[in-house]
């Protein structure tokens, strides 16, 4: 599809927002139906995506030692070691049984010793600090469509790793006032980061967050409707600034709420996996589609 990946940070610093569900189900249907080729880089501690590609007794065997996980990247940076090898880190293939599900779909799992990163990568006093991971994906873009970078719910040195590796930001999002409050904190934040940066953006874009998607939507309950409104209005007002992307867009559907999406962690599965016919696996599907088609279109 593209001479080299399409890499999508998905970025909030309020948890529980619906990254890690984003990053693993959109990314599980452009491999299956869309025959992309897709890389999922978990940046969190909590290793959340990894442990819903990967069963745990897998998830451990694989990353012992700490070398096959984004770990060793972000080590080799503090320490000055070159010893992150990509073709020993991935996980082709994910979710596996005896055999890989879904083909098209790898995974670069993460740890729980990420969390030392934070304080670590204070050693490197530099902005070079920030490029890491960057550096540590620019040999395998040509072997994919899409990279997603889900990272952990703050704006803190891995995450700013993940969006001077990135070419867009999507932003999760739950319409509620609090969101909504922070949302422009957010903007901010991201834009600010960025021009830094922007030494180190002279050969390409800098990064602009570029689409925002809806989680946890409850037609039901109207607070959900004020709030996706007034967001849809701060969008539109924030859009002219220049801040967000120009083509920046609340992608549809949005995603309903579903227990089965949640029931599908405990599966190690990805929703339509899990429970083809629920409304999860519908609202996914659409999504998926438009976001091809809203990616797509703004290369």
């Amino acid at each position: 599809m593209t001479l080299s990946a399409i890499v999508v940070a998905f970025v909030n610093f309020k948890g529980g927002v619906g990254k890690t569900a984003n990053a693993v189900n959109i990314g599980a249907f452009l491999a299956t139906y869309h025959k992309r080729k897709v890389l999922i880089v978990d940046l969190d501690a909590q290793s959340n995506a990894s442990l819903w590609l990967m069963k745990p007794d897998d998830w451990r065997r694989h990353t012992k030692g700490l070398r096959r996980s984004v770990y060793q990247i972000f080590h080799d940076k503090i320490v000055g070691t070159k010893l992150f090898d990509f073709r020993r880190a991935v996980v082709r293939g994910v979710p596996r049984r005896e055999f890989p599900l879904i083909a098209n779909l790898d995974l670069l799992p993460s740890v729980v010793e990420m969390i030392k990163i934070e304080d670590q990568i204070h050693q490197v006093k530099n902005l070079s600090a920030f490029t890491a991971l960057h550096q540590a994906l620019k040999p395998c873009r040509d072997l994919y469509d899409y990279i997603f970078l889900d990272c952990p719910p703050n704006l803190y040195s891995v995450s700013k790793n993940a969006l001077v590796a990135a070419d867009y930001c999507v932003v999760p999002y739950i319409p509620d006032y609090l969101s909504l409050s922070g949302f422009e904190i957010l903007v901010e934040m991201v834009q600010e980061f960025c021009k830094r940066m922007g030494g180190y953006f002279t050969s390409r874009k800098r990064p602009e967050i570029a689409a925002f998607i809806i989680n946890h939507f409850a037609v039901q309950r109207n607070v959900f409707e004020t709030g996706v409104n007034e967001f849809e209005m701060a969008l539109n007002q924030i859009r002219p600034s220049g801040k967000i992307h120009p083509k920046a867009v609340c992608l549809k559907p949005y995603v309903r709420f579903n227990v089965h999406v949640a029931e599908s962690t405990n599966e190690h599965l990805p929703i339509f996996l899990h429970k083809p016919k629920s409304i999860g696996a519908m609202d996914y599907a659409d999504l998926t589609q438009n976001f091809i088609h809203h990616f797509e279109g703004i290369q």
